[in-house]
C-alpha cells in the first residue's frame, strides 16, 4: 500500500512488557504502573481489567472513551467512585451513517438576521448555563475526594474532554492527573463521522505529560507513522501468553459468504424463536457436568436500516430485541418510525439484570462494552461494498470477540462472520485513488496558502466558510478542517489546519474495502494474520481439502496450476506450504508448468538454468572456445556438456548454445575422415545475458 506522505517514515520504536504467571487481569498485578510520560499501550487482548485498574488504582485519572454508551456501561459498575461528564449537546458520533454517498445539501428555512443571533445567543447562553453546572457538580465531588483523601475518577467522552481541561486548568491546577485515552484507534476511525471533534481532541492532549493511548487493537503502525503527534511515541506491548500461555484462549471464527442479510440471519433467529437451541455440557467450579442452552443471540450488523428491517421482517417484539446503536435524534426517529413508538435505544444490562433474546449492536458498541451473558452467540455481517457494513479485520473483529466477558459462556470465544467481497462495480484502482488523494492534498494547500495570504481582518469569515464547506461537504474535495483555539482574552478564533486524521481514515478505509476484501481468499488471509485466532473458512478449507488429496507433487502442482482462476489465487500461493510451487508458478508461469507436464524434476531443470549466474556460464564458454576457431556440431556438444557439469550448470548442451556468445557462419570440418557440420567462430557477442537459456 503506498504512503501519502511519498517520504521514507521511521519505524516506531517498540518494547514488551512481560506480564507475570499467575495473573489474569492488569487489575491484579501488585507491580504494573503506568509510564509518566505519553505513550502508547496494546493491551494485546480485550476484557483484561485494564479499566478496572484505572478505576481502582490510586491515582486520580480522567478516562476519556470515545462513546457515551461506553462510559455510561462503565459507571453504572461503579456509581459510587467515578464522576461520569454528561453533556446535553454532545451526540454521539453516527458511525452507522454511510458516507460514501453524498448527501444532497438541504437550505435551511429562510430566517432574518434578528432570529439567527437570537437562537445562536440562546444556545451560547445555554452551553454556559451547563459548563457552569458542570463546573459546579465536578468541583463538588473532587473537594469531596479530595477530603476523604481517595483517588479522583472521572469519566468523560473525546468530545467533552476540554470542558474537564478547563475546568480543572482553573480549579486544580495543582492536583496531578493521569489521562487514560481508551480505545485510540477511534480517533482515526471515527475522524470520518466527526473529524472536528478527533483533531480538537488531539490538539487538547499535546502538552499533557501523563497521558496514554491505550487499546487492545491500536491503529496500525504504518498510520500511527503518519502522523506527528503519535509517531515518535514510546510504545509498549504486554505479553501475556509467554509466561502463562493459558491465559490467551484462542477465539474461534466460522466464515461464510454473506448473500443478503436477511436471508442469513433469519433461519438463526428462527431456531430461537421456535426452541431449538443449540447446546453444550461443560463443567461447573465443582467439577459437575451441565448442559447449557444458547437461549440468546447478538448480532453485530454497523447499520441502524437492517437492524429495522430485520426485526420488521422477523416480526420481533420490543421485549425481545435490545437496539445497541448511537443514541442520536435520527437514530430514534428512524427507529420508532419503522417499527413503533414502543420501540427505542436500549442499554448495555450490567452482570445481574435480565437480557433479551436478540441484541443487536453497531459500531458503537464494539468497543468496550461488557457483555454478561452466559449462553449467548455472536453473529457478525461485513459487506464489503457499504462503507458501514465493512468489518474492519483488524481492528473490528478482535474487540468483537472480546465483548462476551463471562467464562461460563461455552460460546464466549466464538463467532460466526458472514462476509462478502468488494464487487467489480465498486473496485477502484489504487492509481486512481491515489491521484484523487494527491488532488485533494493540491486543494488543502492551496486554501491553507489562501488563508495566510487573506488580510488579518478578514481571517475570520474566510475560516468561518472553510468550517461551513468542511462540514456541508465532509471532506470531498479537500483536506481542510477548522481549529477553534482561544485568544489570551478568552476569545476563539478560527484557525484552518491540515486534517491529517481524516486523510489517514480515507486511506484505511479504502486499503479495507479494496485491499483485504479484494475477493474470499484475500479476506481469509487477513483473518488468518489475527493473533490467536483459528478461523474457520469453508471454500478455503475445500480448496485445500481438494489440495491435500493429491498424491504427489507433480499433481498437486497440477491441482494448483488448475485453480489459477479462483479468486484471490495470489492468496492461495501464499497459502501453499510447499513455497517452491509458488516459485514455479512466479517463475514460468501456468503455462510453463502444463508445457512441462507438471514433471518436477524438468521444472526444476528449468528453474536451476534460470537462476544459474550468466556470467559463470559465459566466462566458462569463453575460456574453452576460441574466435576464429571451427567446431564441428558434435565436438560443440560434448565440450558444452562436460563444462556444464563441471559448473553446475544444468541445462541441456545444445551446439547451438554458442549462438548466444559469439557471432558465426556455418563450415564443414574433416573430422574422422569424414566432413560433418560445425561453425566457424568470428567474434564475441560481449554483453550477452544467456536470454536464450
Amino acid at each position: 500500500m503506498f504512503n501519502l506522505n511519498h517520504k521514507k517514515i521511521k519505524k516506531m520504536d517498540r518494547k514488551t512488557i512481560v506480564v507475570p504467571a499467575g495473573y489474569r487481569y492488569i487489575s491484579e498485578i501488585p507491580s504494573f504502573k503506568l509510564h509518566d510520560f505519553p505513550h502508547i499501550l496494546n493491551k494485546q487482548i480485550p476484557g483484561c481489567g485494564f479499566t478496572e485498574y484505572c478505576i481502582t488504582n490510586n491515582e486520580n485519572v480522567i478516562l476519556c472513551s470515545p462513546r457515551k454508551i461506553l462510559l455510561q456501561n462503565k459507571y453504572d459498575q461503579h456509581k459510587d467512585e467515578v464522576f461520569l461528564v454528561v453533556n446535553e449537546f454532545e451526540q454521539e458520533p453516527r458511525t452507522d451513517k454511510d458516507l460514501v454517498k453524498l448527501e444532497k445539501y438541504k437550505a435551511s428555512p429562510y430566517k432574518d438576521k434578528d432570529e439567527i443571533e437570537k437562537e445562536k445567543q440562546e444556545l451560547e447562553n445555554a452551553k454556559k448555563n451547563f459548563f457552569q453546572e458542570l463546573t459546579k457538580k465536578l468541583t463538588g465531588y473532587i473537594n469531596k475526594c479530595l477530603f476523604e483523601e481517595r483517588p479522583i475518577k472521572i469519566l468523560v467522552t473525546y468530545d467533552s474532554y476540554r470542558l474537564v481541561k478547563d475546568i480543572l486548568r482553573f480549579n486544580y491546577n495543582n492536583v496531578d492527573f493521569r489521562v487514560i485515552i481508551d480505545e485510540f484507534q477511534s480517533i482515526f476511525t471515527d475522524s470520518k463521522f466527526k473529524s472536528d471533534t478527533e483533531i480538537q481532541f488531539v490538539s487538547n492532549l499535546q502538552g499533557v505529560q501523563k497521558v496514554c493511548y491505550v487499546s487492545a487493537t491500536p491503529m496500525i503502525d504504518k498510520y500511527l507513522e503518519m502522523l506527528d503527534e503519535f509517531k515518535n511515541l514510546p510504545y509498549y506491548d504486554l505479553d501475556w501468553s509467554s509466561q502463562d500461555s493459558s491465559r490467551v484462549k484462542r477465539p474461534m471464527l466460522y466464515v461464510k459468504t454473506l448473500k443478503a442479510v436477511y436471508t442469513e440471519v433469519k433461519p438463526i433467529i428462527k431456531s430461537y424463536l421456535e426452541g431449538k437451541f443449540e447446546y453444550r455440557f461443560v463443567k461447573d467450579r465443582n467439577g459437575k457436568v451441565k448442559r447449557i442452552e444458547s437461549k440468546e443471540a447478538v448480532f453485530y450488523v454497523n447499520s441502524v436500516n437492517n437492524i429495522t428491517s430485520i426485526i420488521k421482517r422477523a416480526k420481533l417484539t420490543p421485549d425481545q430485541v435490545n437496539i445497541l446503536v448511537a443514541n442520536t435524534k435520527d437514530n430514534i426517529k428512524k427507529i420508532q418510525k419503522r417499527l413503533g413508538k414502543e420501540f427505542n435505544i436500549g442499554r448495555v444490562p450490567l452482570r445481574d439484570e435480565p437480557r433479551k433474546m436478540f441484541t443487536f449492536c453497531t459500531r458503537t458498541v464494539y468497543l468496550g462494552a461488557d457483555f454478561y451473558s452466559d449462553n449467548a452467540q455472536s453473529y457478525i455481517v461485513s459487506d464489503a461494498n457499504i462503507d458501514t457494513l465493512a468489518v474492519d479485520i483488524s481492528l473490528d473483529l478482535p474487540q468483537i470477540l472480546g465483548r462476551q466477558r463471562l467464562r461460563e459462556n461455552p460460546w464466549k470465544d466464538e463467532a460466526t462472520l458472514f462476509f462478502r467481497t468488494v464487487t467489480s462495480g465498486n473496485k477502484k484502482p489504487e492509481e486512481e485513488f491515489k491521484d484523487k488523494m494527491d488532488e485533494k492534498m493540491k486543494r488543502s494547500e492551496g486554501l491553507l496558502e489562501a488563508f495566510s495570504e487573506v488580510s488579518t481582518k478578514n481571517r475570520g469569515y474566510l475560516s468561518e466558510r472553510y468550517q461551513d464547506t468542511a462540514r456541508l461537504l465532509n471532506y470531498k474535495k479537500d483536506f481542510v478542517a477548522v481549529n477553534p483555539t482561544k485568544n489570551p482574552d478568552g476569545s476563539i478564533k478560527l484557525v484552518p489546519v491540515l486534517n491529517n486524521l481524516v486523510r489517514v481514515a480515507e486511506l484505511r478505509a479504502y486499503e479495507i474495502q479494496q485491499v483485504d476484501y479484494a475477493d474470499r481468499f484475500t479476506v481469509f488471509n487477513e483473518l488468518d494474520k489475527l493473533n490467536d485466532t483459528d478461523v474457520n473458512n469453508e471454500e478455503f478449507v475445500k480448496f485445500f481439502e481438494g489440495f491435500n488429496k493429491q498424491k504427489d507433487r507433480r499433481r498437486k502442482l497440477k491441482f494448483l496450476c488448475e485453480s489459477s482462476h479462483l479468486p484471490g489465487f495470489r492468496t492461495i500461493l501464499d497459502n501453499v506450504p510447499n513455497k517452491r510451487f509458488k516459485e514455479y508458478i512466479d517463475t514460468l508461469g501456468v503455462d510453463g508448468c502444463k508445457s512441462l507436464s507438471y514433471k518436477i524434476e524438468q521444472i526444476d531443470k528449468k528453474l536451476s538454468v534460470l537462476s544459474f549466474d550468466p556470467d559463470k556460464v559465459k566466462n566458462a564458454i569463453y575460456d574453452s572456445f576460441e574466435v576464429g576457431k571451427s567446431y564441428s556440431k558434435s565436438g560443440i556438444k560434448s565440450t558444452l556438456a562436460k563444462l556444464y557439469k563441471e559448473i553446475g550448470y544444468k541445462a541441456t548442451a545444445k551446439a547451438n548454445d554458442l549462438d548466444s556468445f559469439f557471432k558465426t557462419k556455418r563450415a564443414t570440418l574433416a573430422e574422422g575422415g569424414k566432413r560433418v557440420e560445425g561453425f566457424k567462430l568470428l567474434d564475441k557477442i560481449e554483453n550477452n545475458n544467456n536470454d536464450k537459456n
